[in-house]
Formats: C-alpha cells, sequence, structure tokens
C-alpha cells in the first residue's frame, strides 16, 4: 500500500486522503445524519459538511459562492448610494472652487456638508486561509494540554471536525463598510459575507499565503499556495461574490514555493517563487514568474527568472546571469552556494525596477516535519531587477543588508531573514503630495533591521553599500506605549517582524511583528512584543533626495554634516530608544500591542489602499494572527481591523466583532460558515481590500478638499529713508547705508540697488527679509566709482517679495 501511495502524484494523494477520510466518517458512527443545530449531535459531525465537501472539492474549476441572504442586495444600494453622493460632493466641490470671497467661503461650507464618509464605502477584505487540521497542532499546543490538565475525550470528540479533520482551503469575504451614507450602521459590518472553497486536487494543503499586496479596480486576484506550489487567480468583479478564473500549478511554471506578487501596471503581475524546480522542491535557487493578462483565465504564464545561479557564491569568480556576483557568503549560501530565495516583492514601473528579499530556503523552514538546522537557512540579502522589458525582469544587483549595531550572545539573532521589502510611491496627478523619492525600505525577521537606500535605480552589482539600518524592531518593543517592552533582555532579537508598506504619500511606515514568547530561546528570555507600529520617514525621504542620508545604525552618524561620526551605532540607538530625535533617522509615530498567547501573532496586514485622505494619508488597516503552523509558529487565527488618524495613531476599531461570540476582531476559530456547517477551524494568512467595479477607480485619486478662504491680509509697503545722504556719501566712500521700513507684511528678497540714468548699477544691498513692522538699516556697497558725476541724478530702488510673491516697489530719485 505504501508503494502505491508514494507512486501517486501529489494531486491524486491529496484527493485519496480526503476521500479516505470522508469514507471513514461515512461508515462509522461519528457522522450525524441530521442538520446541524446547536446542542445536537454533540461530538457529530454533520452529513451536510460531508456533502458540501464532496460536492465542491469535486469540480474541479470551480467555486461555489455561499453569500448570506440580503448581501447582494444591500452591496447594490450602498454601491448607488455611494456614487450619487460622490457626485453631489463633485459638483457643489467645483461650484466653490469658481467662488471669491465671501461666496466661496459659503460655497466650501455647503460642499463640506455632503463630503461622503469613506466608511459608507462599499468595500469588503477578501481573506485567503486554509483549512486547519491535525497536523497543524504543534508540540507548544500538545504541551499545554497535558500540563494543564486540559484533556478531555469529550472535548476532543467536540473538535474532531472543526479543528483536526482536513477540508477544503478558500477565502472568506468579510464586509468593512462600517455604515451607509446617512451614518447608519450596516448590518453586516465585520460579518462574514461569503465562504468559498477550492475544488480539488488543488483544494486541500494550499497552506495559503500571499496574494497581491494591493487590489486595484479592474485586476484579478493572484493568490500563492506553499505546499501545493500553486498559483489561483480570482475575479473579483462581483464582490462579494468571487469567481475561479485558472489554476497555474508547479509543473506550469517550474519552481516552488510560490510567495508574493506585484502588480507591473501594464495588467501584468510578477511573483516570487522561493523554492528551486521541481526537481529541488524548496530549495535553491528560486524565481521571479511574471503572469501576463488573459481574456479567458484573467492571468496566465507569460515568463519564468531564475533569480540567481547555483554556486555563485561558492566558487571563486562565480556570478549570476547578467554578471552579477552573489554578495553572500559560502556560508550564508548553504547548500548550495546560492542565497536566491526570493519572497517579498516590490515594483517600481515608473523606474522599470523590481526590488525583491530573500527569506530563507524553504525546504528547512516552511515543510513538515523538517525543521532548519542551521541560522544559514535564512538569507541576508536583497535583489534588484531591470523591469525595462516587462516580460523578461534582468538581475541588476544583489545586497548583503547592513550587520547593524546588535552584538547578540545568540548569532542567529543577526540580520538574518530579509522577508519583506517596501517601496516608495512615485508622485503622480492622482496623489500630488506624495514626497519624491526612489527610495526602498527591506526588513530582517530575525535581526530586527529596518534598511533603507536612497535610489533604487542606482544599485548595481554588489550594491551592498547602498544600503543602511536605519530603525529596528528592538527600539519599537523597548517604546511599547504601556513600557511593556522597557525590560525586553534582547528587543528585537528574532522578533518575526514581516509585513511592512510605504504609505501612499510616502510619509508613514507600517510594520508587523510578530514577537516570541517568554522562554522560546533560552530560559531567561523575556520574549518580544507582539505589535504593529508606524514610523514618520518624512525626514528621512527628504533628506534622500540628493542620495544619501545620514541616519546608519551600523557605522555611527554625522549629526552636524561636518563629514565626521558624532554617534557611534549603540549610542545613537540609546537616543533613539529614549524617543529622541537622531539626525534623519525615522522616529516612532504609535505601537499597537496585540494580544495571541501562541506560538505566533501579527504577521501579515493590508492597508486600505481606497480610503487615503485627501494628502495621500491611509485611515484603516487589517491584519491577522497567523504565519505558518509547521514552522512551529502558529497564531491565534484572529482578524482585527485597526483605525489610523490624522496624525498616524493606531488603535482597535471596537465595533469590529466578532458575528459569533461579540469579541473583538472576527475569530477564524469557528465551527460553522455561511453555507457551510462544521466547516471548520480556518488559519487567516493575508488579505486584501476590494470593492465593486468604479467605486474606486485606477489611478484616480481621493475626493478633494478644498482648503478655507484665506483670511484678508494687509497690503505689503515699503518706505525708505536717508537715501539723498547715503547717495552722496557713495560718490566718496565704497558703502553707506539706508532705513528701510516694512508695513503690512513681512516681504523676502528685501534689496536696495542705485541706478544712474542710463540703468547702470551703481551700488546695491544685499537680500534680505525684513518682517511687517521692522524698520532697519540696509547697508549699500557701491559697484563702481565712476558715474557718480556732480549735478547728475540716481534712481533709489527698494524691491520685496510678499509671502504670496508678490513684488513690492518703492523708487526715490535722488540729485548729485
Amino acid at each position: 500500500m505504501t508503494a502505491i501511495w508514494r507512486a501517486l502524484p501529489r494531486g491524486r494523494r491529496r484527493i485519496a486522503a480526503l476521500v479516505a477520510v470522508i469514507a471513514t466518517l461515512g461508515g462509522g458512527t461519528l457522522l450525524a445524519t441530521g442538520p446541524a443545530t446547536a446542542g445536537d449531535n454533540d461530538g457529530a459531525i454533520s452529513a451536510e459538511w460531508l456533502s458540501n465537501t464532496l460536492s465542491r472539492g469535486l469540480k474541479f474549476s470551480q467555486v461555489d459562492n455561499n453569500t448570506i441572504p440580503g448581501a447582494i442586495e444591500r452591496r447594490d444600494k450602498a454601491e448607488a448610494e455611494w456614487k450619487a453622493a460622490t457626485a453631489r460632493y463633485k459638483a457643489a466641490y467645483a461650484n466653490a472652487a469658481k467662488q471669491t470671497g465671501a461666496a466661496r467661503t459659503a460655497a466650501i461650507a455647503e460642499a463640506r456638508k455632503l463630503y461622503p464618509d469613506p466608511k459608507a464605502k462599499p468595500e469588503y477584505n477578501l481573506v485567503w486561509s486554509g483549512k486547519q487540521n491535525v497536523a497543524d497542532i504543534n508540540a507548544d499546543v500538545i504541551s499545554k494540554l497535558i500540563q494543564n490538565l486540559t484533556i478531555n475525550p469529550q472535548g476532543l470528540l467536540e473538535m474532531l471536525g472543526p479543528q483536526f479533520l482536513p477540508g477544503l482551503d478558500g477565502w472568506q469575504v468579510i464586509d468593512v463598510r462600517k455604515q451607509d451614507i446617512s451614518g447608519k450602521r450596516n448590518p453586516d459590518y465585520a460579518k462574514v459575507v461569503n465562504f468559498v472553497q477550492l475544488p480539488l486536487p488543488w483544494g486541500v494543503e494550499n497552506e495559503p499565503h500571499h496574494m497581491q499586496y494591493e487590489w486595484e479596480d479592474g485586476d484579478p486576484v493572484i493568490a500563492g499556495a506553499l505546499f501545493v506550489s500553486t498559483t489561483h487567480v480570482l475575479d473579483v468583479s462581483d464582490i462579494p461574490n468571487v469567481k475561479l478564473k485558472n489554476q497555474i500549478p508547479l509543473t506550469s511554471v517550474g519552481y516552488s514555493i510560490p510567495d508574493a506578487y506585484d502588480a507591473v501596471g501594464d495588467g501584468r503581475f510578477i511573483g516570487t517563487f522561493m523554492g528551486g524546480p521541481v526537481a529541488n522542491f524548496g530549495g535553491s535557487p528560486g524565481a521571479l514568474a511574471v503572469f501576463k493578462p488573459d481574456p479567458n483565465t484573467g492571468l496566465a504564464l507569460e515568463n519564468v527568472v531564475p533569480a540567481g545561479n547555483l554556486l555563485a557564491a561558492a566558487v571563486p569568480g562565480g556570478t549570476n546571469a547578467n554578471g552579477v556576483p552573489e554578495a553572500c557568503s559560502a556560508a550564508e549560501a548553504r547548500p548550495l552556494g546560492t542565497c536566491a530565495n526570493p519572497h517579498g516583492i516590490q515594483v517600481r514601473a515608473d523606474l522599470e525596477t523590481v526590488v525583491t528579499s530573500d527569506y530563507a530556503e524553504p525546504r528547512e523552514i516552511v515543510l513538515d516535519p523538517v525543521k532548519t538546522v542551521s541560522k544559514y537557512a535564512f538569507r541576508p540579502t536583497v535583489r534588484t531587477f531591470d523591469l525595462s522589458n516587462p516580460g523578461a525582469p534582468v538581475l541588476t544587483s544583489v545586497s548583503h543588508m547592513p550587520k547593524g549595531w546588535r552584538e547578540p550572545a545568540q548569532r542567529a539573532h543577526e540580520n538574518y531573514g530579509i522577508m519583506e521589502n517596501a517601496k516608495t510611491w512615485p508622485k503622480t496627478a492622482a496623489f500630488p503630495q506624495t514626497l519624491e523619492s526612489k527610495g526602498a525600505f527591506a526588513g530582517s525577521m530575525c535581526g530586527g533591521g529596518i534598511f533603507f537606500t536612497p535610489d533604487i535605480t542606482k544599485l548595481k552589482g554588489n550594491a551592498s553599500d547602498k544600503w543602511v539600518q536605519v530603525w529596528d524592531d528592538g527600539l519599537s518593543n523597548i517604546l511599547t506605549k504601556d513600557g511593556a517592552g522597557k525590560f525586553l533582555d534582547q528587543p528585537g532579537d528574532c522578533a518575526g517582524g514581516a509585513w511592512h508598506q510605504v504609505s501612499r504619500n510616502n510619509k508613514w511606515l507600517f510594520r508587523s511583528v510578530q514577537g516570541r514568547n517568554p522562554g522560546s530561546d533560552n530560559y531567561f528570555d523575556q520574549g518580544a512584543t507582539k505589535e504593529l507600529y508606524d514610523l514618520d520617514i518624512q525626514d528621512l525621504i527628504k533628506s534622500a533626495q540628493d542620495g544619501k542620508v545620514r541616519c546608519d545604525l551600523t557605522n555611527g552618524i554625522d549629526t552636524d554634516g561636518d563629514g565626521s561620526k558624532d554617534l557611534t551605532a549603540i549610542q545613537a540607538v540609546h537616543k533613539l530608544a529614549q524617543g529622541q530625535k537622531v539626525a534623519d533617522c525615522p522616529t516612532l509615530i504609535d505601537t499597537l500591542k496585540v494580544t495571541d498567547n501562541t506560538t505566533g501573532g501579527p504577521h501579515w496586514a493590508a492597508l486600505d489602499n481606497h480610503s487615503y485622505t485627501p494628502d495621500g494619508s491611509p485611515t484603516r488597516l487589517t491584519f491577522s494572527n497567523y504565519f505558518v503552523s509547521r514552522t512551529g509558529v502558529d497564531g491565534d487565527h484572529r482578524f482585527y481591523l485597526v483605525n489610523i488618524d490624522k496624525d498616524g495613531k493606531l488603535s482597535y476599531d471596537e465595533d469590529f466583532r466578532d458575528e459569533k461570540t461579540g469579541g473583538l476582531g472576527v475569530n477564524f476559530n469557528r465551527r460553522n460558515w455561511p453555507g457551510s456547517p462544521d466547516a471548520g477551524f480556518y488559519k487567516p494568512h493575508s488579505m486584501l481590500w476590494v470593492t465593486p467595479p468604479g467605486i474606486s477607480p485606477k489611478n484616480v485619486g481621493p475626493l478633494p478638499v478644498l482648503p478655507d478662504e484665506p483670511a484678508a491680509t494687509p497690503a505689503a509697503g515699503l518706505a525708505i529713508g536717508g537715501q539723498a545722504s547715503a547717495v552722496r556719501t557713495l560718490a566718496r566712500k565704497p558703502r553707506a547705508s539706508v532705513r528701510v521700513k516694512v508695513t503690512g507684511a513681512p516681504l523676502t528678497k528685501v534689496k536696495v540697488v542705485v541706478r544712474n540714468a542710463g540703468k547702470r548699477s551703481l551700488a546695491a544691498s544685499k537680500a534680505r527679509t525684513i518682517a511687517a513692522g521692522k524698520k532697519v538699516k540696509v547697508t549699500l556697497n557701491r559697484a563702481v566709482r565712476s558715474g557718480w558725476a556732480r549735478k547728475s541724478k540716481v534712481t533709489v530702488t527698494v524691491t520685496g517679495k510678499t509671502p504670496e510673491g508678490r513684488s513690492v516697489t518703492v523708487r526715490r530719485s535722488v540729485r548729485l
């Protein structure tokens, strides 16, 4: 029997396993024949679960939508109301923009009353999740059950179906529209309004991972599955309903362990595959896969580009494609001489550049039951690719991330596992207030480092020296606002930092930190705080516009720009840990502590990219507590919505509560889902904010807001005195002075010039700023010695600029 099982292809093994489980249940006494009703059939599994699993699993190329009653009608009503409200506001805005004076002030006030609250926009979160089963129950859970003497045979039987049996993976659609246009609460808010399960052969044991980072109007959804190495493509044009369009398996791509995807902007998506080719499943090197738009399947595979070459770091003179050296050492590149295991991916199509970050050789990290035997399974590198031909990325650089300031007792707690990176955004007509930047961030999952490079287009060959460490998860742990991290003994060490993204205006950086439970690393280990945090990066972004920054938490910092280091790296860290501002380093805005008593915590999140403020600041995000259970790092499977205020402060939305328990957030450890009794516990890994077609048009910015009509300012005036005496002095001496007074408003670029009848400049002052109401002495320096003939006439001219840029001029004639 074992030989037969091994001879089966992976897909047929999954089908056989699921059918065997179902057949066993059907032939035994655990199967209830009636409907699932609270309090009835304790410990039994409903016949409806069996029927649903078989019927949905055997549809192979399509999914069933289980949308709750009334959800579509409420969506259609909200959509119509939103479109009407935005049309009214746009008309009022256009009218106010044409007015002046008091009429404009009144029109602005009326327009603001009509501004539609973004919380009334029809919007959903699509959550990619996997069915929990007995293989996900790790040693930590078993140990707790034994030590706490909480094993109860009846309790285990009760959880057999929902928690321990395998099932079909899929998506939950959660309604995140909080209210209607009038402000009335949406009855579906925080509800799972649709539950969709994948069919066989790819519906079981996906270990759902990441989708694209943001969904834009008209895009498909592209989702990766770690264990089955399949890319799923969905059509969400009828959200909350979804349609399965394509499934691209391992054998088509030729590489394993898909991770993340980002949009190119022309309909293409590029995905990272952490693992090696089929013959080296989960090994090295990984690859990039390009998916092109297809009218029938949504997306189709276009090209696959290896992320690196075997032995590039292991042999003298070894290189990758295009002659790019491998920037990690032979030891760090074990076992096959390459660190090319790309995880995170960010595309800047306007700069024709792709940035990927290498996390780990996944065979040693994510595949059960094998676990890593060396810290060198984790990678320290980031790669860039030229995208001048969007269908064929070309490797241009490999960079080893900085070591940082940390000197941990556990050497594996250095900056390894560069799981994610985060691009800055281009300034566009839709977002004109975006700070100019060509930079990018990257983050270490283990060492805690946050790294930055000012210009990704300048990264060529071994570009390690172009990256600096500018922050650390340990600093955020220490500065956690309730003081919980003040006494951590290893702040940031293997804290599990993962997802991070930059706000659309390039002002804030958001980051999730999975944390580490006390005692995880040693008997004295106090763990690492589980939290989300955000940073103010404006000074760093502005400083980087000349191609360099001063912040450097590896080599030290020149604080005054004189070319010498004023602070060592650890001295700078000490100041930052006390909340002090250091050079152009980021500053912490806020932390949001996460309660999760499992081995996991907040791993992934998504910013609401459809409800930005007019200046491009985000207003909400969602996150989930789950990593990959078979690595030993699980999570409590909770899903939360966080509000972001105008200053970047983070707070849980207290109204976003579970429809089954009333607890904060949505709990994925539940028995029943829409249309799916006993479907059981799910592991939510990633999420996307999705709106119905036309609600959030692509490349269209937030609704604009007119500024208040500025208060009338007094007219600026200039006066000059002592000009006759000054002119006579200048005929004999190289300098003289006049008195200049400014009234009404301050003036900049105030300058005094003396010219003869031929308009030749005879003397002038330096330009200066003079405050309103001030009288100052202005020195004139003689420019020429000739031209000061007696009886001749000269003109003394004073000019200045108002704050609005208007010129103010005064002229006086003087006869010598």
